[in-house]
């Protein structure tokens, strides 16, 4: 019993400190160009949706302030969307999303990441 014990807490404390080690390599790398450490306070910045510093084009208000607040200069989000782009989010999110989005949805934390590649 006493080496079943030793052994689960091995295990344990293996896990503990992998999952300890990818917090710290996700907030130290930013692998995605997103700082981890903002999305709480980027969320609450939303909600209280205090402005845009910048007026993009094919973005609405809420939208802008939701990538800044993420720490995503729309600054260097294009103002036109060629063709192009277009199927490639499409691709990516499907149509019936970017559908949504070019409508004024909010586009969440996983749009951004899954069709990031389309607007560059």
């Amino acid at each position: 019993m006493k080496k079943l014990l030793m052994v689960l807490g091995a295990i344990f404390g293996i896990i503990l400190l992998f999952i300890i080690g990818v917090i710290v390599y996700i907030t130290v790398a930013k692998p995605f160009g997103i700082d981890i450490t903002e999305i709480p306070s980027a969320i609450q910045k939303s909600s209280e949706s205090t402005g845009s510093s910048y007026d993009h084009p094919l973005l609405n208000e809420e939208q802008e302030v939701l990538l800044e607040n993420l720490g995503i200069d729309t600054k260097n989000i294009p103002t036109q969307i060629t063709p192009a782009q277009e199927n490639c989010a499409i691709d990516a999110l499907g149509a019936e999303r970017v559908k949504e989005i070019v409508s004024g949805a909010t586009p969440s934390i996983s749009d951004y990441l899954k069709a990031k590649h389309c607007l560059e």
